[in-house]
Parts: C-alpha cells; structure tokens; sequence
C-alpha cells in the first residue's frame, strides 16, 4: 500500500500508517499479548511461576475463559482484516507491496553483505522490507495454525468424531509449540529491529521521520520524492466496484462471525475442572521409568512395590494396620503419603481377593478363632484379649478395636467329635487343647456349684490359673462348658445315677445316719482321717458334693 508525502518540500516525516491499521495493531496487541499470558501456563502448568500465574487470575477455569475470550477477539480481528484488504485491492486497487517476490532474496544477500562489512552502504529497501514481510507471513500463517489446533483442544468430542483419537494431543503440541515460536519471534526479533535497533513509533503515531526513511525505507522515499504514487481509481470507477464489494462482504462477514461463533460454542469442553478433594492424591508420581523386562538377579521395575497378601475391597484404610505404630508399619519414608496413594506402587497378588473361607488362617497367618462371634459373651474380644488379660493380643494390637479383630482373624471350622480318651464336650464345645469341659457331675442348676471359685478360686481346692484371677464365677461358663454324661466303665467307682466315675474317693457308709452327718468327726483336722490340707476352707455341707456314698 503506498502513500503520499505530507508536503512537496522535503517533509520532515511521512505518513506510513492510517489511523485504522494503527487501531487495527493496538488491539493486535492486546489480544496477542494476553493469549500469550493465559496460554503459556496452561502449556507449563506444574511449574511455580505458571501456578503462581493461573493463581494470579483466580484459577485454572478463569485462566482458561480468559484464553478463550482474547482467542474470539483474535478471530474477529482476522475477519475484519481481511475485508479491508479485501476493500483496498478490489476498490482502490492499491498495490500488493505485502507479497513477497525474487526482489526479496536479493535483499536478504545485500542486507547480508552490509552487515558483514562487504558492501559501504545499506542497500535501498521497498515499503515493505523482506524482514517485515517474513513477520507477517509468519503471523498469517501462525494464525491458521492456531485457529486448526485451537478448534481441536476447544471441540475435542467433535473433533474425535471424524478424526483419530491421537489427534488431540497432536493439535495440543502444535498448538503449544506455534505459541511458544510466536512469542519468542515477537520478543527476539521484533522487539529488537522495531524497539531497540532504532525504536520506530510509526505503528502508534502513523509517521516516520526522513531519517528513519532513509535508513529502512530508502527506496520508498526517492519513489515519493519523485512523486511516484499510484492513483486511485476514478470516483464513479470506485462507487461501482463499492455496490459489489459491501453486499458481498457484508456476507461474508456475518458468515465470518456466525463462524467464530459456533466455532467458541460448539460443545462444552470436556477438559473440565472438578473441585479440589478433601484428600489431595497425587495425579502423576513418577517414580519409574516405562517398565523393562525383569533382568537376572535385578528388580522388576513393572511392580514398584510389595505385593498386597490379602483382598482391598473392604481394606481400603491401609494405615490400620500399617500407621507407625500398628501390627506391620509401613517404612518411615511413607509417613507422609494419603492412603489414596498406596496403590499407585502396590497392588494385589494373584488370589489375594480371593474370599476367606472358614477354618483358614487370617490374613498374614493370623490364628483362627476358636470360639462364637455372636454371642454377647464373644463381642467383645478385649474382655480375653486386652493387654494383662487371660491370653493378651501382642503388645502391636494394643491401638486396634474390636471392630478390627476380624480383620484378619477369622473363625475355625466347626469342633469335631473328641477322640476316643478325651473330655466329651457339649456340640458347641470348642476343640480339645482349648478350655477344659466342666465334669458332668457338677450340677451348674444348684446352689453347691453356683459358685465356681467356691473351688477354683486362688488357694482353694483346685485353683484356677493366675490369669483367672481377675474374673468373675459368672464368666467361668463362657470358655468352659459342661461335659456330657456317660455311663461309668466296667470297674470304676461308681456315682450318682447318669454321672460318670467321680474323681474324689467315694465314702464306703451311710451318709444320712446321725453317726456319719458330722464328716468332720474322723475327716476334721485332728480327726482319725483327716482330709487334705486343701480341703481346710469347705464345710460339712458341701462334702456330699463331689464324695458320694456307695451305701443305698
């Protein structure tokens, strides 16, 4: 596009821009500038200065409309930008000093040799300068490219409808990449040959000084000197191509627009941000590389950590068992890491989800249970299993409740019948080795065996174990159950109807005449048979009870 001198004595600028292209350039800025500013962040997110970035504005959503918005305002100035040159090649006929020719090369070879010191002086440049003309090549053809790439990243669905899925994160490289290119064209080259060579302020102000012409437009200003411009076309010439050219680009640019309009709300991105977690886990840990091929006597990288023995559904909170101080903690590198995190490096081994059956050992081998889970007795297991109780848990379950007990340990399989020689149980009676039965021949229903520590207490008859101590005659019949009754052997001493062989002496007279209801008269302690020391604590009343008579 040409111009014409301000006046026909050697001015002392000339006009190079009209007010709409400088308008046309500021907005050019703004746009630009802030999709550069929203878009590298997005591009780098991860690091701090680009989160400090998207924090700056609000977030990642804000950030992203941002982005957005200036890439519409982009796009519209691209339309309108094509319907003036449209106007000022069609109506005006203006000269296309834009398109780059063979003139150009040559350029390039004497710009070249002059600044290596081959040639005196700077070679006369056109209008447009081959760097200028580079620049904005460049910028139309950065264009199109982000326009293709940015409908992709902004439709992702529709774009995948027509197109393979891989070719998404290809339009987000090249999206990415032409940004990057384009800004550190702007801030390397056209910073340097616009701002800091000589700081040309023709874009704001629309002149350029003679000097300033001389120097990068030398050819251009003997052309204006001469008078050398290209007239415009005749008025009725130019209102004739006008009754063409605004009906049609009137058209195309309400097609133009309606474009840029379906192109920013086709769909709704499926690139969405979902609120923050209560529990942050980590996206993306890279611990490893790519897995390789377990090497001889090396590491196999495709399972970064130990393997889990047992089933996760259920399981999930791993810091029950594995917190600093529970059964099996986990290494102290791992303090810090969220239960979520636990199976980015571990998973399950094979049959490890399989369903605990009956009768197994638990998790890790722990013990089965020998007795009911439901009974009231049963429920609470620190009655038995607290620290300093009958049989304590290992000083590692002291922080666990009775809600994890069954966690790992799980019930035995139903008691077999005794093995011939045994203590006979009850159905419900647990296996032999586990608490002894209560002999047949102490009737539970009757006052004398009511009370168990009447003879299982500390220092009585037949004490129960130190670790009793603490319990009461009511919780004797939890662990130890009565045995059935049988028929005595052939030869033993005889008992009560329907009792076993009695392990206590049987009394070879009457019980019930007056000579012999006094058992202390020959059993006392200074009696002719005294009975055991152990036996000092009981009274008459009770004798009957394990002593029977074989008298009728």
């Amino acid at each position: 596009m040409t111009t014409q001198a301000t006046s026909s004595h050697a001015p002392h600028s000339y006009i190079r821009f009209q007010l709409a292209q400088r308008l046309e350039h500021i907005l050019l800025i703004g746009s630009f500038s802030t999709l550069a500013l929203t878009g590298l962040p997005q591009k780098y997110a991860g690091s701090a200065i680009a989160e400090a970035a998207i924090a700056l504005v609000g977030g990642i959503e804000n950030i992203r409309s941002i982005h957005h918005i200036a890439a519409f305002i982009f796009m519209l100035e691209i339309v309108y930008h094509a319907v003036v040159i449209s106007y000022m090649i069609f109506v005006r006929h203006t000269e296309m000093t834009m398109l780059p020719g063979l003139r150009d090369l040559t350029d390039v070879v004497d710009v070249l040799r002059y600044n290596l010191g081959l040639a005196k002086s700077r070679p006369k440049l056109p209008r447009y300068s081959f760097e200028e003309k580079a620049e904005y090549w460049a910028m139309m053809w950065g264009s199109v490219v982000m326009a293709i790439t940015g409908f992709m990243l902004w439709n992702p669905i529709s774009t995948t409808k027509l197109l393979p899925g891989e070719i998404i994160p290809a339009a987000k490289a090249a999206h990415g990449a032409e940004a990057v290119l384009a800004v550190l064209a702007i801030l390397v080259w056209h910073f340097y040959s616009v701002h800091l060579k000589t700081f040309n302020k023709s874009i704001f102000t629309g002149k350029l000084t003679a000097h300033q012409m001389t120097e990068e437009h030398g050819e251009e200003l003997e052309r204006l000197q001469r008078g050398d411009v290209r007239p415009l076309p005749p008025e009725p010439v130019r209102r004739k191509r006008e009754r063409i050219f605004i009906p049609v680009a009137l058209i195309a640019t309400i097609v133009g627009v309606a474009f840029i309009v379906w192109f920013a709300t086709f769909e709704k991105t499926a690139i969405a941000t979902l609120p923050s977690p209560v529990t942050q886990v980590p996206s993306f840990a890279p611990f490893t590389p790519t897995p390789v091929p377990t090497p001889v006597g090396g590491i196999n990288n495709a399972v970064i950590g130990v393997a889990i023995k047992h089933a996760v559904a259920g399981m999930e909170k791993c810091d029950t068992c594995h917190n600093p101080k529970g059964v099996k903690p986990a290494p102290a590198d791992h303090a810090d890491r969220p239960v979520e995190s636990c199976l980015v490096c571990h998973q399950p081994a094979p049959g490890a989800g399989a369903v605990q059956t009956t009768g197994q050992a638990g998790l890790g081998g722990a013990a089965a249970i020998p007795h009911s889970i439901t009974e009231a007795t049963y429920k609470d297991c620190l009655t038995c299993h607290g620290q300093g109780k009958l049989k304590p848990s290992p000083a590692s379950h002291a922080a666990f409740t009775n809600e994890s007990c069954t966690i790992c340990h799980k019930l035995a399989p139903p008691t077999a019948t005794p093995a011939a020689g045994a203590t006979p149980g009850a159905a419900s009676q647990p296996a032999a080795g586990e608490p002894k039965a209560i002999p047949a021949n102490h009737d539970l229903t009757s006052a004398t065996y009511k009370d168990c520590t009447v003879c299982h207490g500390q220092g009585k008859l037949k004490p129960a174990p130190a670790n009793h101590a603490s319990y009461t005659a009511e919780t004797c019949t939890t662990c130890h159950k009565q045995s059935a009754a049988t028929t005595p052997a052939a030869g033993a001493t005889p008992g009560a109807a329907g009792q076993p062989a009695a392990a206590a002496p049987a009394v070879n007279h009457s019980v019930t005449s007056d000579l012999f209801k006094n058992c202390a008269t020959c059993h006392g302690k200074d009696g002719m048979k005294p009975a055991p020391a152990n036996h000092a604590s009981f009274t008459i009343e009770i004798c009957t009870t394990c002593h029977k008579s074989t008298v009728q």
